[in-house]
Formats: structure tokens, C-alpha cells, sequence
């Protein structure tokens, strides 16, 4: 149990007796008697036994007064200690006592007439505060408590009589703080001293400060380790080359297939799961364990579904050396597919228009692509199977040789989306089974 700072009580008001005197100190609470309105308790927050102290003093001014100070002995029921270390100022009108421990204290003011004052000081060395940690590897959250003692054990009594009277103390309010590299926010409930919150990402010095009703403050702390990890990553889609084309920290989209490039940025993480959410690839891991940090997993999807697309949820499971887990899933959403087709150009040369290709806006998640083109006497101009992304377009010649002529040409589609959606000459709305290009030089 750790004590940050003790208070000292002193019990004594500023009491005039018949008009000429008064007993007063500078500590840090005063407060009335049970038994009078004349005699009053002095507390002073302080870590000394004897830090305690009184003044004296002859409001009349007049001075010329003897000082004869007392302390109260609980066996007889009577101040019959005398004390003799007090000083008085030089005109008798002051005399203050210092080094004071927790008790009752009674001054003799002696002239013509005889004067008597009570104040009782309690030293307040006994306030505390122990804070500790309920649970230091609870991976749900951090709970803190504290257990406070108020415990005075100081009794003072009514010199008529010698009734007893125990000097209670309480709290005042109290506050959490917390030092860490990282953001704490925890919430302070006052009716049982506790803590919760979700586990800190770093080590927190966690401090309970307690004020009592006395305005004496005390504290203590413990220093938290952080078990918790927070999963987190990062997407980049990369092109057919692997240069990166888009990136996003919750989704990403594009069209099939969808290379994704996985990066790491989890946090006090020891031990990882990849999941990607893809299944429908044979033979394909859909998930990799690993203790590498730095690992970044590219997975490829592939397939998609008709008209809306297909949503994939991929997961990043990260455990901290202490065994908490956290995960954070991601979505990558790929397109459905695609397929538009230009019906004229004009290979002559000035760069416009020279190819008769299709533009990339124009098509999205093509599986399978095929394509003949013929003159109108049936001779083959031009053919292609393959990737379509590959596809490097018709050039206006015959077969890559010699020009072809102005005029109409046809061609015959075999296309196939990762959706299974076909496109050929019918499905593009086609009159026949072949196409139309006109070619203009």
C-alpha cells in the first residue's frame, strides 16, 4: 500500500473566550467539536507524526500575558501535561506551539485575569489508497479497483465528563489518470472505487488520486502491461504486372481476376491468420498461419455472380504473445461482367482510331475470349484466342500481311464472363450470327 501524501488534523477553532483571546493554526481543516461550539479539531494533511501546530493570541492587544500550554491525558481526563517548547512574541500578545502530535491542547492565558483555551489536532498520517488490477491477463478488458482507508483512530473527548468521541473521516472525490504512449479513456464510477475499459494497446501507468473531506489527498498506481493486440491490415489490388492499381483498409473492388496484395498492420500481434474467403478455388488454402509480421499474402479471386457481382469477406486474425486475440474482416467486392464492341475505325495512320480493339472501360471479368474476323467472300482477316487483356487488336490487314480494303467486314464473338454470363454475336443484339465492322481509311 503505497501513501503519496498524509494529511494532519488539528482540532481547535478560532474560539474567543470572554472577548480578549483566541486559539487559531493553519491547518489545513477546522471543525467544530460534537460536545462544543467554543472547541474545535485542527487537521493537517501531512506525513508527520508531529506536524501539528497552534497559536495563541491576546485580541485584546494588551499584551503582558503569561503562556502555559497543556496536553490532554485520556487517563485522567484532564490536561495535566504541561509543555514548555512554545515560543511567545515580545509583547506577550502571541505564543504559538509547533511539533505537535495528534491530541487535545489547552493554553492558560494568565494577567489579571485567567483564560483557558481548547483545540484538539489531528495529524492525518493514516489516509491511503492501494490500487491494483483484478485481472492482469483479462483479454476482454482492463478493471481497476481501489481500496481506500480512512481510518482515523483517533478519539478526543469532552473534558466535562470525559465522553468520547471518534473523529470520522470520508471521501471527497477521487480521479483516475494514466500515462501511456497510447490513448486511455476510462470511466470513473464513485460509488466503488472501479475501473473498466477496453485493454490498452500500450503499457499504462494507471494513478487513483483520493481527496478526502478534509482536502487531504493521497494516491497510488500500478503499471499495466499490455497484453491486448488490435488487428488491422491493408488491401492493394495489383495489375496483371503486379504494380498497384487501387488500395483501401476496409473494401476493395475491381474486376476478376482480382489479384489482392494483404499487408499487415496489426498491433503487439505474435501470431496470424490469414483468411481470404475464397473457397471455390480447388486445391486452394484458403487461410495461412504464420508468425510473420512482414508476411504480405497475395490472393487471387476469380469469380463473380451476375448483374450485382459476388462480395468476398476476408479476415485477419491476430493473437498477442499473451494469447488475446483480435480480428478485423475486409471486403472485396468484384464486379460482374462486362462486354461491349465498337462497330468502325480507320487504320490510316494519323493515330486516331487505327485499331479495331476494344477499350478496357468497356469490358470487365472476361474469362474466355475468342474472336475471327472475315471479308464478305469469307476469307479469314484476322483471329485471336486467349486473354483478352492480351488481345493487342485488328490492324486493318490481312492476316498481319498486306491492308485490307474499305468496306464491311464481319466477325464471329466467343466470350465468356467469370460470372459463366456468355456474349457473342446473338447476346451483343446481333441481326445474324456475325458482326459488322466497317473499315474507313
Amino acid at each position: 500500500m503505497k501513501k503519496i501524501q498524509h494529511i494532519i488534523l488539528l482540532i481547535g477553532y478560532f474560539i474567543p473566550l470572554s472577548g480578549f483571546a483566541q486559539i487559531s493554526s493553519n491547518a489545513d481543516f477546522i471543525e467544530k467539536t460534537e460536545y462544543s461550539d467554543f472547541d474545535s479539531i485542527h487537521v493537517f494533511c501531512t506525513s508527520d507524526l508531529n506536524g501539528g501546530s497552534l497559536i495563541a493570541a491576546d485580541s485584546s492587544g494588551i499584551g503582558h500575558y503569561s503562556f502555559e500550554w497543556f496536553k490532554y491525558d485520556e487517563g485522567t481526563n484532564s490536561f495535566n501535561i504541561p509543555l514548555t517548547d512554545f515560543s511567545i512574541n515580545t509583547d506577550s500578545t502571541i505564543s504559538t506551539i509547533s511539533n505537535l502530535s495528534s491530541g487535545g491542547y489547552k493554553v492558560v492565558l494568565t494577567a489579571d485575569t485567567v483564560q483557558e483555551y481548547i483545540a484538539w489536532i489531528y495529524n492525518n498520517t493514516n489516509l491511503s489508497i492501494d490500487v491494483r488490477i483484478i485481472d492482469p491477463l483479462d483479454c476482454e478488458l482492463l478493471e481497476l479497483n481501489g481500496t481506500p482507508n480512512f481510518v482515523t483512530g483517533f478519539t478526543y473527548f469532552n473534558p466535562d465528563g470525559g465522553a468520547g468521541y471518534d473523529f470520522e473521516n470520508s471521501k471527497g472525490e477521487y480521479k483516475w489518470e494514466f500515462t501511456s504512449d497510447g490513448e486511455v479513456n476510462i470511466p470513473e464510477y464513485n460509488y466503488s472505487y472501479t475501473s473498466t475499459v477496453d485493454l490498452p494497446l500500450e503499457d499504462t501507468k494507471c494513478k487513483l488520486v483520493l481527496i478526502d473531506r478534509f482536502g487531504c489527498e493521497t494516491s497510488d498506481s500500478v503499471n499495466y502491461t499490455a497484453i491486448a493486440t488490435k488487428a488491422d491490415l491493408k488491401m492493394t489490388v495489383l495489375d496483371r504486372d503486379g504494380n498497384e492499381v487501387s488500395s483501401g483498409d476496409t473494401s476493395v473492388t475491381g474486376e476478376a481476376p482480382l489479384i489482392v496484395k494483404f499487408t499487415n498492420e496489426s498491433k503487439r500481434g505474435y501470431e496470424f491468420v490469414w483468411f481470404f474467403g475464397d473457397t471455390l478455388v480447388k486445391d486452394d488454402d484458403d487461410y495461412i498461419t504464420t508468425t510473420d509480421f512482414n508476411l504480405q499474402p497475395e490472393h487471387t479471386y476469380y469469380y463473380t455472380e451476375k448483374e450485382l457481382g459476388k462480395k468476398y469477406t476476408a479476415k485477419l486474425v491476430s493473437e498477442s504473445e499473451y494469447g488475446c486475440m483480435d480480428s478485423i474482416p475486409v471486403y472485396i467486392n468484384i464486379d460482374p461482367s462486362k462486354f461491349e464492341f465498337p462497330n468502325v475505325f480507320s487504320p490510316n495512320g494519323d493515330t486516331n482510331n487505327d485499331i479495331f480493339i476494344i477499350d478496357p472501360e468497356n469490358f470487365k471479368s472476361i474469362r474466355s475470349f475468342k474472336i475471327t474476323i472475315f471479308n464478305r467472300s469469307g476469307q479469314l482477316m484476322h483471329e485471336y484466342e486467349g486473354d483478352i487483356h492480351d488481345w493487342k487488336g485488328w490492324d486493318g490487314t490481312v492476316r498481319g500481311k498486306g491492308k485490307a480494303s474499305e468496306g464491311t467486314y464481319f466477325f464471329v464473338l466467343e466470350v465468356t464472363g467469370w460470372d459463366d454470363v456468355k456474349y457473342n454475336n446473338n447476346t451483343l443484339g446481333k441481326e445474324s450470327s456475325f458482326g459488322f465492322i466497317g473499315l474507313y481509311r
